[in-house]
């Protein structure tokens, strides 16, 4: 076989994509979720005014309006290889759109969260 041709088939898989988007959301957690931990370590858990202020601040308001979006797209990246792995194709399409709509709900309703609580 031609080294071309087979190195254009193995860049074609229809999976390949899906795979570099949850290593890259994978590889991104690690950091944002260490950067975030950097920053709690100085909150008081048992003080709402605490987290409050925290949320307020510029760094850890940036961290979790990243944080989070980029943690619910890589659930749902994980879910999708479960469904399609694990459960009847007849299923597929439906729950993988549900997950999605999900992923996207708790994206937009953790984002009004943290904008509600820094901008109060």
């Amino acid at each position: 076989m031609d080294v071309a041709k087979e190195r254009t088939s193995q860049t074609d898989h229809p999976g390949l994509g899906h795979w570099r988007w949850q290593r890259l959301t994978a590889i991104l957690l690690v950091p944002l979720i260490l950067w975030t931990l950097w920053m709690m370590r100085s909150l008081d858990p048992g003080s709402y005014l605490s987290v409050r202020e925290w949320i307020q601040q510029t760094g850890p308001m940036m961290a979790l309006i990243i944080l989070l979006p980029v943690s619910y797209l890589h659930g749902a990246l994980g879910l999708q290889v479960i469904i399609e792995d694990y459960l009847s194709a007849s299923v597929h399409s439906g729950l993988i759109w549900a997950v999605r709509i999900a992923a996207i709900a708790l994206t937009l309703a953790s984002l009004w969260a943290i904008f509600s609580i820094a901008l109060a």
